[in-house]
């Protein structure tokens, strides 16, 4: 061990010491993971009733804006399509709808160029729901697909792009009235079921679908061997789905929300079962097996998470419906491995309430989400969350560290 020599008249000080010295003047214990006790949550819009009401879904960031939907009200009474800056201020509505062109859209919206992808939950011409398109500057709805039962009805999910064709489910109808699969050509026509549900195998899926290479992964809310709900996975280009997990109550129950993918990893949330009853954060491989439960809901750390997943770096941020300090909901994060969340924020009604939709989107530091009530009209809100990165001085001082212990190495080796 290299011990401190005489420097005229004194101890020449450890270089390691004097490392450690400059992170405890910095106030710098460790920077393994930031606190977030300085995380703020910012109200970007209020909903009116006029400009919409009661957004469930989550957002679509593109460059300076976002893009939603709210459930009801808008100039036509059935919900609106809105634009954002991600700045805050009026909401923009690009699209209301009125029966006619569908009603209550229950799902977020996909962007591809100029465009904007999405679906209504009941209403068109058959009144079991649509997929619809409208340009991100506002003007004309089109209607790409009508469902009628038997070609599935009752669309709870958005849709995802691959190639020019768009992907989604219904959560009613088809052969078996469970619920299906199906996909649509972008610019539109007949809806091709890949997939009908049948109690068994699944059933209502409520949400949208993942892809990875040639398979899609998504959650039914119902069926399975408890008829409290699956994960399945299903050929892209149609077939039998496979029940990758069935939930029992005790592994989680209700599945509402669709699925995060990473590596050969899926992550999801149930809005009921586990512990508590609150419902859980659970993992499973992709190839299917157990679930393993990452974090139970008790209430006071959140309840029923109906939103999905948003990954970044190893961390998991969601939403939850209800619980927190003031039982209004919360946005919380959670290391991969599970473990106890971290409660980011807690809505208390003027700052919004009842977020139903994840994080589906994250710019930098920053996540963005709606919830279904609260705010200045009780109409419901669109927020953004700042999650602080490590402080620069942080950072700077594990490198003053290290650049003083090299020091000390090799001072130590000519000694």
């Amino acid at each position: 061990m290299c011990r401190t020599k005489s420097y005229r008249g004194g101890a020449m000080r450890d270089p390691g010491m004097i490392g450690a010295a400059f992170i405890a003047a910095i106030g710098v214990a460790t920077v393994a993971a930031p606190a977030f006790a300085g995380d703020t949550l910012t109200t970007l819009a209020s909903f009116n009733g006029t400009n919409g009401a009661v957004p469930i879904a989550g957002l679509t960031l593109s460059g300076g804006t976002l893009y939603g939907t709210t459930l009801y009200r808008g100039a036509g009474g059935y919900g609106t399509v809105f634009a954002l800056p991600v700045t805050g201020g009026t909401p923009t509505t690009l699209a209301s709808f009125n029966v006619t062109n569908g009603a209550w859209p229950e799902a977020g919206l996909t962007l591809s160029g100029g465009t904007l992808y999405g679906t209504t939950y009941v209403r068109g011409a058959n009144g079991d729901g649509t997929v619809f398109s409208v340009p991100v500057t506002g003007g004309p709805m089109t209607t790409l697909v009508t469902f009628n039962g038997a070609n599935g009805a009752s669309p709870y999910a958005g849709l995802i792009l691959s190639g020019a064709t768009l992907y989604g489910t219904t959560s009613q109808g088809g052969a078996n009235g469970d619920g299906t699969v199906f996909a649509v050509p972008i610019s539109g026509g007949p809806a091709v079921t890949l997939a009908t549900f049948n109690g068994t195998n699944g059933k209502s899926p409520h949400t949208g679908l993942t892809l990875s290479g040639s398979t899609l992964y998504g959650t039914t809310y119902l069926g399975g061997s408890s008829d409290f709900g699956t994960v399945f996975s299903l050929p892209i280009a149609g077939g039998t789905p496979t029940t990758l997990v069935s939930f029992n109550g005790t592994n989680g129950a209700e599945p509402w929300a669709g699925l995060t993918l990473s590596g050969s990893t899926l992550y999801g949330t149930t809005l009921a079962g586990g512990a508590s009853n609150g419902g859980i954060v659970f993992s499973v491989p992709a190839a299917g097996g157990a679930p393993t439960t990452l974090v139970t809901f008790n209430n006071a750390n959140g309840a029923v998470p109906y939103g999905g997943l948003t990954l970044s770096g190893n961390t998991l941020y969601g939403t939850t419906y209800e619980g927190g300090a003031y039982g209004d909901g919360t946005v919380f994060s959670v290391p991969v491995i599970g473990g106890t969340p971290t409660t980011l924020a807690s809505f208390k009604g003027t700052n919004g309430a009842n977020p139903f939709a994840g994080l589906l989107t994250i710019s930098g530091n920053t996540l963005y989400g709606a919830t279904a009530n609260g705010g200045a009209n009780n109409d419901g809100t669109v927020f953004a969350v700042t999650i602080p990165e490590p402080a620069s001085w942080a950072l700077l001082a594990v490198s003053a560290a290290a650049g003083l212990l090299l020091l000390r190495r090799r001072r130590c080796a000519k000694a």
